[in-house]
């Protein structure tokens, strides 16, 4: 969901229709209705915890939402943005069926009533594609949403499966018994391609980070090797 929030975020940033600041707070609107709060603990990204009650840049706020992982950013451009606006950045990708994002990140009171937000590997690997190819956004944007995701801090799943010193730029999610990761790859011997894999296994997240690291090994063996 991340990653499409990025995108609805530069979309927007590009028609002048968001401000340049945002106040860091941990009060949201719940899909269900009400307000709800997430927990620190819970999140990657205490930089932008330290700055609850002031302002920060929106650019820093996409930034730690992707190379951090942030939930307390994302759910802050969220709010800005508004759901509808994601949902127009999905349909104008033609995504809508594989891309759903529903209500925030921590809202548990929509999420018991089934509001929730689902991915497909397919969904993931056209939306990083279309992100960081232009014919989405256009070349400004991907060139901004490429730079954005090639700072990626959280390599274990997709890149760890590399050989070392390939460049990639990517974004991965996960909770309990769920990892997922989409990536952009430049090998040197052979044309970039885009992996994405998901996986809903119950392993620890340890094992689950392994898995797709295996699996990124053996299609990087593949890609070369087809293309040798």
């Amino acid at each position: 969901m991340k990653l499409a929030v990025l995108g609805a975020l530069l979309r927007a940033e590009s028609a002048g229709s968001l401000p340049h600041r945002l106040v860091v707070t941990n009060d949201f609107t719940s899909a269900a209705g009400g307000r709800f709060q997430i927990a620190q603990s819970d999140d990657q990204d205490d930089l932008t915890w330290s700055c609850l009650g002031r302002p920060v840049d929106v650019d820093q706020l996409a930034e730690r939402m992707i190379v951090l992982s942030s939930n307390l950013a994302t759910d802050l451009l969220l709010e800005q943005l508004g759901l509808p606006a994601v949902d127009r950045l999905l349909d104008r990708a033609g995504l809508t069926d594989q891309v759903v994002v529903q209500r925030l990140i921590g809202d548990s009171r929509a999420e018991d009533r089934g509001i929730t937000n689902t991915v497909t590997a397919a969904g993931l690997a056209r939306l990083f594609e279309a992100l960081t190819d232009g014919s989405l956004l256009g070349e400004a944007c991907a060139a901004i949403a490429t730079r954005i995701l090639a700072g990626q801090t959280h390599l274990s799943m997709i890149p760890a499966g590399l050989p070392a010193g390939t460049w990639s730029a990517s974004k991965g999610g996960w909770v309990d018994g769920v990892n997922h990761d989409v990536a952009l790859i430049r090998p040197e011997s052979a044309p970039d391609y885009i992996l994405a894999i998901c996986t809903s296994t119950g392993l620890s997240h340890d094992a689950g980070c392994a898995l797709v690291a295996e699996l990124s090994r053996i299609t990087w063996e593949h890609w070369i090797q087809w293309h040798s």
